[in-house]
């Protein structure tokens, strides 16, 4: 069995909400980076689990189109997945919109993990999931990522041999991240901590990488 590891990587990013009314706090987005690590010959195993608790619950495990009873559903059954790991990279606080550009933080974020993922954890290979839609032409969003990773190169900061590809939906895999990032987020923000605390014995504690 090939003992290489690889991530999936997905993101979220979410307002903050004031804790007593649940109403949005204008204090900032928290932006969530989550990575679900597998080894590579065990990978078609953690999917064709993945595949089976989708059929289980008779929804896709799509964090943003669930409900919040949907997501607990969905949290306590990717719990019983074993092979997976969960690494978050994540924001230290709320950063407000008029002060961050949403891009230049996103590359940071993103750049922390692709560095963390590949240096700590020893991941020769990660898939993020796609920006883009049909019909919107070139690969503008995620070349972005790509421009990431060649900074990251340029620098010495990742291995040379490290590299990244793009995958929709339809790669299983993806929703480990989805769910970590949504979860995450949602715990931040005030939302529902449920879902994280279902998944937290699963995540390598949060690495804290922008607004300190």
């Amino acid at each position: 069995m090939a003992t290489d590891l690889i991530a999936f990587i997905d993101e979220s990013k979410k307002p903050m909400r004031d804790r007593r009314t649940g109403r949005v706090a204008r204090t900032g987005d928290h932006y969530v980076v989550a990575g679900g690590v597998v080894i590579s010959g065990d990978a078609d195993r953690v999917r064709l689990q993945i595949a089976g608790l989708e059929a289980d619950l008779g929804f896709p495990m799509h964090y943003s189109d669930m409900s919040p009873e949907r997501r607990r559903r969905a949290a306590q059954a990717l719990a019983t997945v074993d092979g997976w790991e969960g690494h978050l990279f994540e924001t230290a606080r709320a950063l407000p919109n008029q002060n961050y550009n949403e891009h230049f933080v996103r590359a940071k974020v993103i750049g922390a993990a692709l560095e963390g993922l590949s240096t700590d954890g020893g991941v020769d290979h990660a898939t993020l999931e796609t920006r883009n839609h049909p019909g919107r032409g070139l690969n503008e969003l995620d070349e972005k990522d790509h421009q990431v990773l060649q900074k990251l190169l340029s620098q010495q900061r990742v291995p040379s041999e490290f590299r990244i590809t793009h995958a929709d939906k339809s790669e299983k895999l993806l929703a480990i991240a989805d769910l970590l990032a949504g979860a995450r987020t949602d715990y931040l923000c005030a939302v529902d901590t449920e879902p994280f605390v279902l998944l937290g014995h699963l995540i390598q504690r949060p690495v804290k990488v922008f607004g300190k």
